[in-house]
């Protein structure tokens, strides 16, 4: 059985499971970024431009219909009132 290995940035190597699974968490972080941020006018933009870099860093692990999904949700998120706490 050949496991598809990639060297991450750090220099260790991970198997692809392990890079799908990481690219799932960065957008989970990146859609919760966007929700809780309280820069309100530029948090939709500078999530959308985050999830661009994270797609052109890692083509094949998503399709257009995920991207269009997230692209939505990132939007969403961006129209609510962020729940932070503000001072």
């Amino acid at each position: 059985m050949d496991i598809q290995y990639i060297t991450d940035k750090v220099g260790k190597d991970i198997d692809m499971s392990d890079k799908k699974q990481l690219f799932k968490d960065t957008l989970d972080m990146v859609i919760d970024g966007v929700s809780l941020s309280t820069h309100e006018k530029r948090r939709g933009h500078v999530g959308a431009y985050v999830l661009e870099l994270l797609l052109k860093d890692n083509p094949e692990l998503a399709d257009e219909d995920d991207v269009k999904t997230v692209q939505s949700i990132i939007g969403m998120a961006d129209d609510q009132e962020s729940p932070a706490f503000k001072l």
